[in-house]
């Protein structure tokens, strides 16, 4: 089968398709047949050996050659010990925690971090949503409770993660703020944004402008830079991509929020959360929240879209189709 490699930590130069043995099902997994995944500034992070702190599998070269946190496809084998999973189930799930595979024809997937595909979901819009789509619903969930009205602002909002939040934040009743460069702006309204803010010309920490919730994607900001965006009683809530900035949030939020009135830290991010992602499942069977594609490519081609998804020019979820 064919498969998205690589032998080193680096850009999407070091990416190549190869051809790889097609896995067999160990006890308690699925082999799944990958119909649809998405690209992720995760996998980006993931290529680049970014934190080197996560290097745990690899200090100098990755353990593992394979590429590929969200996958949707269909069960095309059962390991022993599978009970609620059979051939021709259409499931979907995120890799993080196992093995990063999903770019490929094929992936061995644990039935437990399998969840099924209801009908009516493609496997495009299933596949934009497993990492993504629930680290925008935890961030959100984090800095509950909302209500009608609620004036959140969501800082890097224009990302992989960001249109998500926009709209589970607007179909909540909240009035959202989406923060980031200029050329994104369309992308946030088509999400439901408000109001849009070009962090090149305008920074949003001294603008005097106030929020009950501030979700923090971007994770670009100090502590107390962030505090300026909070209304007093505000919650704010940060998706760490850096493990000084998680380490400040977890020792230093609970200080600030005590002493300015606010409530302040960053989430534990869990994965495969089934209860999550049956409520995602379900705001998009209703039409509630979309997924926003950019672009689909063919596996023989996800170098390339590797290469636009680290360009920025993508406006939305860069999908690979095998």
């Amino acid at each position: 089968m064919r498969a998205v490699l690589r032998d080193a930590y680096g850009g999407p130069e070091v990416l190549r398709v190869g051809e790889v043995a097609t896995p067999r099902p160990g006890p308690g997994e699925v082999l799944v047949r990958v119909r649809a995944s998405s690209l992720n500034t995760a996998d980006l992070d993931q290529l680049r050996g970014l934190p080197r702190i996560a290097r745990v599998e690899g200090v100098r070269r990755p353990r593992s050659p394979h590429m590929g946190l969200d996958v949707a496809g269909e069960v095309e084998e059962v390991g022993s010990g599978v009970r609620d999973l059979e051939r021709g189930d259409r499931v979907w799930a995120d890799l993080f925690s196992h093995g990063h595979a999903a770019l490929a024809d094929y992936v061995r997937v644990p039935a437990d971090a399998s969840s099924r595909i209801p009908d009516g979901v493609s496997f495009v819009d299933a596949a934009t949503v497993p990492h993504s789509g629930l680290l925008a619903l935890q961030g959100l969930r984090a800095a509950a409770p909302f209500r009608a009205g609620t004036r959140v602002l969501i800082n890097g909002a224009g990302g992989c993660v960001g249109p998500f939040a926009i709209q589970l934040a607007v179909s909540r009743g909240a009035h959202v703020t989406g923060v980031d460069s200029a050329d994104k702006a369309d992308l946030m309204r088509a999400a439901g944004a408000h109001e849009v803010i070009d962090y090149v010309t305008e920074d949003v920490t001294r603008s005097g402008k106030r929020y009950d919730v501030v979700l923090d994607i971007a994770d670009t900001r100090g502590i107390l830079a962030m505090r300026r965006c909070l209304k007093r009683g505000g919650r704010y809530s940060l998706i760490a991509r850096r493990l000084g900035s998680f380490a400040r949030y977890v020792l230093a939020g609970p200080l600030v929020g005590r002493l300015t009135g606010t409530r302040m830290g960053t989430i534990l991010w869990k994965p495969n959360r089934r209860a999550y992602l049956d409520e995602f499942v379900a705001l998009l069977a209703a039409g509630e929240v979309r997924p926003l594609i950019d672009s689909t490519w063919a596996l023989d081609d996800a170098v390339t879209a590797f290469e636009h998804l680290a360009s920025g020019r993508a406006r939305g979820k860069v999908v690979v189709v095998p």
